[in-house]
């Protein structure tokens, strides 16, 4: 059994009355991979932002090398050998793998000036320990998803760290990508690294790790030798359900065959490949797999949000080339974001500038002036439809509580009166109460023939709200599910299925 490098023990943490940790104990060794999983609200992410110094928790104590520690902030995790590589590449496209890699640690020779030599021999260093396949001086804009990965983690690499924390590293790689990652893994296990490795790809847990560490709901189920248990078991482990228990949509299926929009072998040069499917009217689709799967970017796709599009797609029968939100807009599609605060609300404007954005044109007078009165009109419309709580409409959105921000950007794009809306994780992040007031205006909306295609990263909302089920997994559409067949435990298995 290799020493240990770090202990947790008792780690809990809440936000507000909201408990996300509850006394999580575990421990990792000198040169063990350990496993991080769960769904997502498990805790996961809270757990490594304790261990990186990002936020500190309210009981508890972490020992490094058998010596307690206070991770108080980002720079005394790092100091004490803790490093981590984000799912977001933190990279600088425009300069060289060696310029990245040594950022802020650059050698300068006698006159002060950057050493190039003494730089590119320091990076060919590393590149040869681990045995990569890219060289100092590639400029990393051009490099592939895959290099950009492994140049994220040698710059991880380059403060020297003793644990090595990683987030998601293969959701948007290749087969091939995937491969050079997993050798990289292997060389820095063989140079006695701990390695923290959280995915939602099951199959690459058990491929790669030595222990799994199981967390469901802020609580600990349990740490396993990845030889104690198999995916099926790990998979009702995380989702707390009966592998025989059935999910009902709350929606009846759907009579319509009018088809609002066809995709036909629509592809992105990136993730998408060759992905068909129809969206009915008054129908609910919903579009699952993890992240990078593919899911998110058929979403745009159709919204007119990705470059290099190939394939077809149709609206009520017409063939249109949506190369842009303007052109999908024309034609009475509409999009509610994944991240309403950086593509979907203006937070510095006020609830009702915001909510009549997409139909200046109806709220205007004859003399093309807007109107006052019909601004009002449409958005105590929506204030009440969605029970938004705000002092007045003219209230700044930057000011209102998160759950009612996302009600006002739902609001926004069911203004327009869309006959298609895309809805990606429109519930992310809001309580309970909001959600429902949520399901509810999205059900009316299908119930006056509007179709939707709804993603969303909680599994239980999809089955719930959906009339079908489209599964993807890396970038291709694997299996159509109709709501008869509805299982959580066996979408689950179809999303973690490998191609």
């Amino acid at each position: 059994m290799s020493k240990k490098f770090l202990e947790a023990k008792k780690i809990s943490k809440s936000f507000f009355s909201n408990k996300v940790l509850d006394d999580i104990d575990f421990s990792i060794g000198y040169g063990e991979i350990l496993g991080l999983v769960g769904e997502n609200g498990a805790g996961k992410s809270t757990l490594v932002k304790i261990l990186t110094g990002v936020y500190r928790p309210d009981t508890g104590n972490i020992k490094i090398d058998d010596s307690k520690i206070n991770i108080e902030n980002i720079n005394i995790a790092k100091n004490e050998g803790i490093g981590i590589v984000f799912q977001e590449l933190s990279l600088t496209d425009n300069l060289s793998v060696a310029d990245n890699i040594f950022v802020g640690k650059i050698p300068s020779n006698r006159m002060g000036f950057i050493d190039k030599k003494r730089l590119y021999q320091m990076t060919g260093k590393m590149i040869d320990k681990f045995k990569v396949n890219i060289k100092p001086g590639d400029i990393v804009g051009n490099l592939s998803i895959g290099d950009r990965q492994i140049a994220e983690i040698l710059k991880a690499i380059s403060s020297n760290p003793k644990l090595l924390i990683l987030d998601e590293p293969t959701s948007s790689l290749e087969e091939t990508e995937r491969e050079n990652l997993f050798k990289l893994i292997k060389e820095l296990k063989k140079g006695n690294y701990s390695i923290i490795y959280i995915s939602h790809y099951l199959d690459e847990v058990f491929r790669i790790a030595d222990n799994i560490l199981v967390l469901r709901d802020g609580k600990k189920i349990g740490i396993f030798k990845k030889d104690e248990l198999n995916k099926e078991e790990l998979i009702k482990m995380m989702i707390n359900k009966n592998i025989k228990e059935f999910f009902v949509s709350d929606s009846k299926k759907i009579e319509s065959k009018e088809v609002l929009l066809e995709a036909r072998n629509i592809s992105d040069g990136e993730i998408l490949n060759n992905v068909s499917f129809k969206l009915y009217k008054g129908e609910i689709l919903g579009l699952v797999g993890l992240v990078g799967s593919g899911k998110v970017n058929a979403c745009k796709a159709i919204f007119g949000l990705s470059k290099n599009i190939t394939g077809e797609i149709l609206v009520k029968g017409e063939k249109i080339a949506i190369t842009s939100p303007v052109i999908a807009k024309k034609n009475n599609i509409s999009f509610i974001p994944e991240d309403r605060k950086a593509s979907g609300l203006f937070l510095r404007d006020t609830v009702s500038n915001n909510i009549i954005t997409s139909i200046l044109k109806r709220v205007s007078s004859k003399l093309n002036f807007l109107s006052n009165k019909k601004i009002i009109n449409v958005t105590k419309r929506f204030v009440d439809l969605l029970k938004i709580k705000i002092s007045n409409i003219n209230q700044k959105v930057i000011y209102v509580s998160g759950g009612n921000q996302q009600k006002i950007m739902v609001s926004k794009c069911l203004a327009s009166n869309p006959e298609i809306l895309i809805a990606v994780d429109p519930t992310r992040g809001i309580d309970i109460g909001s959600k429902q007031d949520i399901h509810k205006i999205l059900r009316e909306a299908t119930k006056k023939g509007v179709g939707v295609l709804l993603v969303s990263s909680e599994l239980d909302e999809v089955i719930n709200m959906s009339d079908r089920i489209l599964v993807f997994v890396r970038g291709k559409l694997t299996k159509t599910i109709q709501s008869d067949d509805f299982d959580s435990y066996q979408i689950t298995l179809a999303i973690n299925k490998s191609i």
